[in-house]
């Protein structure tokens, strides 16, 4: 599903324009980007939760060169799913 398909469905599903939808969809993305950057987690019940985790810095061999090389720590996005949404998904 795309984000534009998305956004009809949404429209379709309520009795909010497509221009209303896209404004709030782009202003929910964009709190979320804002308080994951600040390190906060955020989670929206029934779906999951996302948090800011950590890598540590490890080291890499290059067979190629031959050479050891250290990665340096960096941070990723997480993502853990509901327990509601784990079981919808395993339903038979």
């Amino acid at each position: 599903m795309t984000n534009k398909e998305f956004i009809e469905m949404l429209s379709r599903k309520t009795s909010f324009e497509t221009s209303d939808v896209k404004e709030l969809s782009a202003t929910l993305i964009d709190i979320m980007l804002h308080n994951v950057a600040e390190g906060d987690s955020v989670t929206i019940q029934g779906f999951g939760s996302f948090e800011v985790r950590e890598k540590a810095r490890r080291k890499i061999y290059n067979p190629t060169s031959k050479n050891y090389m250290v990665v340096p720590p960096k941070k990723t996005l997480g993502y853990k799913m509901s327990a509601a949404l784990k079981e919808r998904l395993n339903m038979e």
